[in-house]
């Protein structure tokens, strides 16, 4: 399936604010089950884009603002090819063992992580879940784990913010994509079968923001296979996959910071849609823009790993204050 996404968001200030360092995540990965065949990255005011791989292999574009503005567009347009692996069939076989060469890559999405930290109400959810020796197969056991997160949470939207925790919602019992995917996500690893968590997009209508969902580690040779506990059901060629990583921490679309005093309010309009083919202008584009740039779109500079997602909870650490005058940009909470 062939899809092409435009994701805009727009930020508006209620004063002038300036000395802007923006990061996002919003063009998606190419490995065995999708490609990507075009990204542009625009913004508003213009500004020039250094790329560059995190700490977890995600792409991240980074772009300044040294000049005051009122308001902020970030436009992202990508064309994706998915092709996506059988899931069910990778699922049915028995609850794998972490050993071999592959540990050291899993062993950390079995750890808690800043958004799913261990709790009572956690601890609690994972001791009313099956055993994984006595499951059957991973398919089993996965589909249990769903059918119990939505068992404990009924999705409602605004109830929950980006930065809520597992326990949060579990207290709360409703929540949004990301809360039933961090749920998910902290009863595999307390049954200890590493996971980690998605953010990308979803072909399905009435979708206006981003998605996240799951992946689940179910061996050496199947690898990670991607499930929604959001619907209940292995992923298939609807979902475009962005980033990943131990939560929605480490993945958010968009994070920043900025300098003055002003109130923020962010909007996010997400469109994704099938498609024939990519327009023929577009492979000009890439050609022309690799030559010159023009200061507007994606630069072809690709940057080291300065702000790898291995450095706590977030990226850039709260800094607001008067000393300082900065300020988080709000995050963008998945649907």
């Amino acid at each position: 399936m062939l899809l092409r996404i435009n994701h805009e968001t727009k930020f508006t200030y209620s004063a002038p604010v300036s000395e802007t360092v923006f990061e996002v995540r919003m063009g998606s990965t190419t490995d065995e089950d999708q490609t990507t065949l075009a990204y542009r990255l625009r913004t508003s005011p213009q500004a020039p884009v250094t790329s560059y791989r995190d700490g977890l292999g995600n792409r991240v574009d980074l772009f300044n603002i040294a000049k005051p503005y009122l308001d902020l567009t970030i436009h992202a347009t990508s064309y994706v090819r998915t092709h996506r692996r059988p899931g069910m069939a990778r699922l049915d076989a028995p609850v794998p063992t972490i050993d071999g060469p592959d540990a050291i890559e899993v062993l950390e999405f079995l750890a808690p992580s800043p958004l799913i930290p261990r709790s009572e109400a956690l601890d609690g959810f994972v001791a009313s879940l099956p055993r994984p020796d006595r499951a059957g197969s991973l398919q089993q056991l996965v589909q249990a784990v769903m059918d119990e997160v939505h068992s404990r949470l009924k999705f409602e939207s605004k109830v929950t913010k980006s930065r809520t925790t597992v326990h949060e919602a579990l207290e709360l019992g409703r929540g949004v994509c990301q809360d039933f995917s961090h749920l998910f996500v902290g009863a595999c690893r307390g049954l200890g079968i590493p996971a980690r968590y998605v953010s990308g997009y979803v072909n399905h209508p009435g979708e206006i923001a981003t998605h996240a969902w799951c992946q689940v580690w179910a061996g050496e040779r199947a690898g990670w296979v991607d499930v929604d506990p959001t619907t209940r059901k292995v992923v298939a060629d609807d979902h475009v996959v962005i980033a990943t990583g131990r939560d929605y921490s480490d993945v958010p679309p968009n994070r920043g910071l900025w300098k003055g005093k002003a109130e923020e309010t962010i909007s996010v309009t997400v469109k994704v849609e099938p498609v024939d083919r990519v327009p023929m202008e577009w492979n000009e584009w890439g050609l022309q823009n690799g030559r010159q740039g023009n200061g507007m779109s994606q630069s072809q500079r690709m940057g080291s790993m300065s702000q790898s997602q291995r450095m706590g909870r977030y990226a850039y650490p709260d800094q607001r204050g008067r000393s300082t005058g900065l300020h988080q940009q709000q995050g963008e909470q998945q649907q």
